[in-house]
């Protein structure tokens, strides 16, 4: 909401483009209790004073309906003029105290802290000046009484619309906020699964086609064939995890995708010690784990010199826990996308990830039952 003139107005309208057109004007019905003064009393109006009510009416009406279409903050002019229309007119009629009414409810939503109360205490002043002027005292209580109940009445309903105004506007942008949010956690979501699913294998094409030219370079044509008929394989692998993913379907089991891991680490000559003991577990669980054994997989095979790994996945009391241990020699961790990426993918699903450098690398992931 854009505030203006010294914080004291808003920019809404009070007409509401998207609603009906007696939503927005129907209430003006009730401004018809302007005549019955006139309706009771016509045979003592003379012709002019009757035109001269008309007239007003028809003016007051006419600044009403364009105030409705005005932005708050540039209304109190219009106002003025409303209020100019009703104390000249009150000198004729008494009908007016129906018109206040209409003048209290542009208060009641146009101006909001101290000087909405500070507005209206204007206007019922306003209200209790013409009574005195204007106003014979015998009937002073059939003014003042209807002026000041409708306008307290409409007051309050200008206010109840403001509030709705600004809560709904509130809850829209919410909405807005939500929705993109949303927008930018599934554009996170889908790099990390891409990120997951192709950093292990795009590594071990990579690690095979350099063994491949230099099987080729020594002239070792028969293994060179073995490892490119393996690239082969491995990019026909992840093609295949790559639709699975976008059409939704379960990539492979984790036992499966640990033996896969497994072969590819004694490829590259790491001697390999898994161990797998692990009861019932949710789908969604262990395709956490599946990326988890992945990027610890993929970063064994791209930054460390590990002459053994142990890859173990058993079942505790309350929770399952996947352990990834090698003998490399690590400096200091690097948390980028791919440790990022299975640390949210285990927050998520509550559990923790524990990384020790002590002795080698250890990454120690655990998923409550």
């Amino acid at each position: 909401m854009n505030l203006s003139v010294g914080h004291f107005t808003h920019s809404m309208h009070i007409a509401r483009p998207n609603r009906h057109f007696f939503g927005n004007y129907g209430h003006l019905f009730f401004s018809v209790f302007y005549f019955f003064p006139l309706y009771r009393s016509w045979n003592i109006h003379t012709h002019v004073e009757i035109a001269c009510e008309l007239l007003a009416y028809i003016v007051f009406v006419f600044i009403y309906c364009k105030a409705l279409k005005y932005p708050s903050n540039k209304v109190l002019p219009l106002i003025s003029v409303m209020v100019f229309i009703c104390i000249l007119t009150t000198q004729i009629t008494p009908g007016t105290s129906t018109l206040f009414g209409y003048i209290a409810y542009f208060i009641g939503f146009c101006f909001i802290g101290f000087v909405r109360w500070l507005m209206l205490t204007l206007l019922l002043l306003s209200i209790a000046g013409v009574t005195l002027l204007f106003i014979p005292v015998n009937d002073w209580a059939y003014f003042i009484g209807p002026a000041l109940v409708v306008s307290l009445g409409l007051f309050s309903f200008g206010y109840v619309e403001y509030k709705d105004r600004v809560h709904s506007d509130v809850t829209r942008k919410s909405k807005e906020q939500i929705q993109q949010l949303a927008k930018i956690a599934e554009r996170e979501r889908i790099a990390r699964d891409l990120h997951d699913l192709l950093g292990h294998s795009l590594s071990s094409i990579s690690l095979k086609s350099e063994l491949a030219s230099k099987f080729i370079a020594a002239g070792l044509l028969e293994k060179a064939d073995t490892e490119a008929q393996e690239v082969a394989k491995l990019a026909r692998v992840a093609l295949s995890e790559v639709r699975e993913a976008v059409s939704g379907m379960q990539l492979l089991g984790l036992t499966a995708q640990l033996d896969v891991m497994a072969s590819r680490l004694q490829d590259k000559g790491v001697k390999v010690h898994k161990e797998v003991k692990y009861g019932a577990i949710s789908a969604q669980k262990e395709s956490c784990f599946c990326f988890v054994a992945k990027e610890a997989v993929t970063n064994v095979l791209k930054h460390s010199n590990a002459s053994q790994i142990k890859i173990s996945l058993n079942e505790q009391s309350n929770y399952h826990q996947l352990t990834v241990e090698d003998d490399g020699q690590v400096g200091s961790v690097i948390w980028g996308n791919g440790l990022r990426g299975i640390k949210s993918r285990i927050e998520e699903l509550g559990g923790h990830i524990h990384i020790n450098t002590t002795y080698g690398y250890k990454l120690v992931a655990q998923l409550p039952k």
